[in-house]
């Protein structure tokens, strides 16, 4: 898809490209929406030759394994880890978008970065609050999401008279509380299915809970569940709430306390429709 837009040279940066979660998957969308707009995408980050990196490459996006080389239009950086490659490359605007409140998110605090994304209210109140970034200086872009792939249309309905419940996510210690709230009342009648790389930690299981590698095409995977459910407004919850299948978001330290999330359709596709979300990015760097 081609626009009118000036093609940009236009470098992401992401910590790891290596799993199937959070900043991997926002900077993959993001990538090869810009790159459908006509843009010059590469990508420097830690890789693995997994689905992302295959797709990437197949789209003609550069994955670099070394500092970049070169002046770059736009470089929109996540993670502070990352802050040492500024200083090894050019870039006329940067963008820091930052994921979570999270230490391992922490914002880059650098008269390099020309404005800071956030993707969600709260970490823009984070941002202002705890690190004293200007007001003005922080836009809240919501996560951009493939509605093309997370269709409606690839809703299934599950056979078995049990509720099928999916939770795809990364098995670590910020979500061991969440697993434990749901792997503890599966039942026959309540089955549980999780899908992430699993560390080294425990979790109550039984012959009801179903524990698999992360997949790729999650979309086929979630497509039967009567309900998906993630912690923090994953980007699992937008993508299950854009193929019609509802979806619950726990707090990570009590996952008593849940929400839905349901905005109406008109205000879901023009905060999370991964088009409106680069139309939005692309005038913030202009």
């Amino acid at each position: 898809m081609k626009t009118n837009e000036k093609s940009l040279r236009i470098l992401l940066i992401c910590q790891t490209m290596t799993y199937l979660s959070g900043s991997p998957l926002y900077n993959y969308t993001l990538a090869l929406e810009l790159k459908k707009r006509g843009h010059d995408v590469s990508i420097y980050s830690m890789w693995k030759d997994n689905d992302i990196k295959k797709n990437l490459t197949k789209e003609k996006i550069l994955t670099w394994h070394e500092y970049p080389k070169g002046e770059f239009d736009l470089v929109i950086i996540s993670q502070v880890n990352n802050k040492d490659v500024l200083d090894m490359i050019k870039a006329k605007k940067v963008i820091n978008v930052v994921h979570s409140e999270y230490k391992c998110e922490t914002p880059i605090i650098s008269d390099k970065i020309d404005q800071y994304i956030t993707i969600r209210p709260s970490i823009k109140k984070h941002l202002v609050e705890e690190h004293k970034i200007p007001e003005n200086k922080v836009s809240v872009i919501y996560n951009g999401i493939d509605f093309e792939r997370f269709s409606p249309d690839k809703r299934k309905i599950h056979d078995g008279d049990y509720t099928k419940v999916v939770l795809p996510c990364t098995m670590d210690m910020l979500r061991i509380k969440f697993l434990e709230y749901y792997t503890k009342r599966a039942n026959k009648k309540f089955r549980v299915y999780i899908y992430g790389t699993e560390y080294d930690n425990y979790f109550y299981r039984n012959e009801w809970v179903f524990v698999k590698n992360e997949k790729f095409d999650i979309e086929n995977y979630i497509a039967d569940a009567d309900y998906v459910a993630g912690i923090l407004l994953g980007r699992i919850n937008l993508e299950s709430r854009a193929m019609g299948i509802i979806s619950y978001i726990h707090d990570p330290v009590d996952p008593n306390i849940q929400e839905t999330y349901y905005p109406n359709d008109k205000e879901f596709k023009e905060r999370h429709d991964i088009v409106n979300v680069v139309e939005k990015i692309i005038k913030l760097a202009k």
